[in-house]
Formats: structure tokens, C-alpha cells, sequence
């Protein structure tokens, strides 16, 4: 299964202010051929980084398998908050709202995790909505 919408790659380099990191590039130099990752989106892995406001946050996805991995450190010392290994991810998206970058993770219906956010600007935020049992 496939996140649906499949996550624009152009809004996730836009909110990590880099090109995210194909995880397998060196084994496929080593056996002699190279894959653009855009190629191969959304079936394959990558790697967003970026720091902000004192907090080094990492996004590992792989849109074609609904895993996304979340982690979230001080920097510099890489002391660890948070370090999420989220399956089942519904959908992965970036979200403007009143001058602030979130990033949004949804998850199924029914599912007892709703939303996962992330700001990103102008501070750092985790907020995650959950569908407890009444």
C-alpha cells in the first residue's frame, strides 16, 4: 500500500531547506549503477534533515511501504527527545498556517494515532492527536 496522496517531494525539500539523502546510493555506485531517487518515488527510501532553533530533526520515508521514521535531538550535543518508528502512515504532508511550517502525518481512520505535527517555523512543536478509546 502506497500513501495516499503520495507526498510531494518540491514541499518536503521546501520545508527541510535541503534534498533529502538516498539512502542507497553508495551500495548502487558499488554495484555499478546509479538511481536518481525522484525516479524512483514514492517506492523507495530517503532521508530529510535540517536544524531548527537548537533542535536537529530527521524524517527517514518510504511513501511505498507507509513508514516514516521521526526523530528529534538538540543540537549540538545530539542529546535524543524523540525518536518515532511510525507505520501505517496515511499520508505526509506540508502545511502553512499563519506564518508557520508544519509538517503533517496522518494516519488511517480508525486508527487509534489521528495527526502527528511537527513546526518547523518559527519554533519547534510536536503535537500528536490521539483517537483513545472512550
Amino acid at each position: 500500500m502506497v500513501m495516499e496522496p503520495v507526498p510531494s517531494y518540491e514541499e518536503l525539500i521546501w520545508l527541510f531547506e535541503a534534498e533529502p539523502v538516498y539512502r542507497y546510493a553508495e551500495d548502487e555506485r558499488a554495484a555499478g549503477y546509479e538511481f536518481d531517487w525522484r525516479e524512483l518515488w514514492p517506492s523507495t527510501a530517503v532521508t530529510f534533515r535540517t536544524t531548527r532553533s537548537g533542535y536537529d530533526i530527521e524524517m527517514d520515508i518510504n511513501p511505498g511501504y507507509e513508514i516514516v521514521r521521526l526523530r528529534l535531538c538538540v543540537a549540538p550535543s545530539g542529546a535524543e527527545l524523540l525518536d518515532l518508528d511510525l507505520r501505517g502512515v496515511r499520508s505526509v504532508g506540508v502545511e502553512r498556517i499563519h506564518g508557520r511550517e508544519l509538517l503533517r502525518l496522518d494516519f488511517p481512520e480508525g486508527s487509534p494515532a489521528s495527526t502527528l505535527w511537527v513546526r518547523m517555523k518559527p519554533d519547534v512543536a510536536v503535537v500528536w492527536k490521539y483517537n483513545g478509546a472512550g
